[in-house]
């Protein structure tokens, strides 16, 4: 994924000691005076423009700024001495960069509250311009939007819905146990009835979708329209760059890299068309009674073939002076459901055929 940098805006400290907010460039803290300690990471602001003075950029793009191994005084990358002892800095330790201090917010209607008088002020702010306390960086808080009004502690909706479900439980129970309950007959059979079907097989248009360069040759009705087909974490011709939420990376310095990722789309032509597939173009049937079941004829025309082949079969039966019907699996079975043969059948009270066989 690209990074591509949008600029650099300057991030603050909060001093230890006092609590006040200071800028990332500020080496002292201007409420106490102590220097920044080596400890007292770099801080997103609430806002932040960026940053148009060259100094502080090349300042940002040396490198980051280095701690005094024997005062703890802050000095810029280039030094080579510490500006508060004049010890050399090869002893001391750069502070660490590249991390993420946050999104970046360059608004500049946000707004913070003084947590000693209540006035609010500009989240650029870092004193209070009524009182002089230093400002915390949280924007005021959106109002909060009032909850729907309910019922018993429950909204209306939620019981109705609490109804509903119980009323369904109750019927999936009701139809389960019916299902269950079971009694058993000796039937008498009243007829056979069968059905056959063969299956046509021949060329079929379908329709399909690919890629331009993916249509077979001879599809017909070929539409396309532009889609996204891959991405690039570099710029490519005629791509189109997409990029995420920009944030800030430290620097080390007290100036932070506003950055984006960002990938490049690269769209060719998606195609709907027409082709021919083999498939089933017709199927003839044949549906009779009786226990001697025949195959349809077939009339094939050229560059057609005989597909699958499927059989049905069912015995139509009488008991307690309801008529019942239930499948048979194969031609051998058929025939024993001869007019007048005698089957044992269990039934469920819903009047379907759970089991038969022929009664002895």
């Amino acid at each position: 994924m690209a990074q591509k940098e949008l600029g650099y805006v300057e991030l603050e400290w909060t001093c230890p000691v006092c609590k006040t907010r200071n800028p990332g460039a500020q080496t002292t803290c201007s409420g106490c005076g102590n220097a920044q300690p080596a400890d007292v990471t770099f801080e997103a602001p609430a806002a932040a423009p960026i940053v148009e003075e060259q100094a502080k950029i090349e300042r940002a793009k040396a490198g980051p700024d280095i701690h005094c191994g024997f005062c703890g005084a802050r000095n810029p990358s280039t030094a080579k001495t510490c500006r508060q002892c004049g010890a050399d800095l090869t002893e001391g330790k750069a502070r660490q960069a590249g991390g993420v201090v946050g999104a970046y917010v360059a608004a500049t209607d946000v707004k913070v509250k003084c947590t000693a008088c209540g006035m609010e002020n500009p989240a650029t702010a870092r004193q209070c311009a009524n009182c002089g306390a230093p400002l915390q960086k949280e924007p005021v808080a959106p109002p909060a939007v009032p909850l729907p009004a309910t019922v018993g502690g429950m909204g209306r909706s939620a019981l109705i819905f609490i109804a509903i479900a119980v009323v369904v439980v109750i019927g999936l129970i009701w139809l389960v146990v019916s299902m269950f309950q079971t009694s058993d007959a000796i039937a008498t059979a009243v007829d056979a009835r069968w059905e056959r079907s063969i299956a046509i097989m021949g060329q079929v248009p379908v329709n399909r979708s690919a890629w331009q360069d993916q249509v077979p040759n001879g599809a017909a009705n070929v539409s396309c329209s532009p889609r996204v087909r891959s991405t690039s974490d570099e710029p490519q011709p005629g791509a189109q760059e997409v990029c995420g939420t920009p944030y800030t990376l430290d620097t080390g310095t007290g100036m932070g890299r506003v950055v984006q990722d960002c990938v490049y789309q690269i769209y060719d032509d998606y195609c709907s068309y027409t082709t021919l597939q083999w498939g089933i173009v017709d199927t003839v049937v044949q549906r009779g009674s009786g226990v001697s079941a025949t195959w349809p004829g077939v009339n094939l025309r050229t560059g057609q073939e005989l597909g699958q082949r499927s059989e049905r079969y069912e015995c139509v039966v009488t008991a307690n002076d309801r008529v019942y019907s239930f499948p048979l699996r194969n031609e051998t079975e058929l025939a024993q459901c001869q007019p007048g043969s005698r089957w044992r059948i269990s039934v469920n009270s819903l009047g379907g055929v759970l089991e038969a066989e022929p009664a002895q």
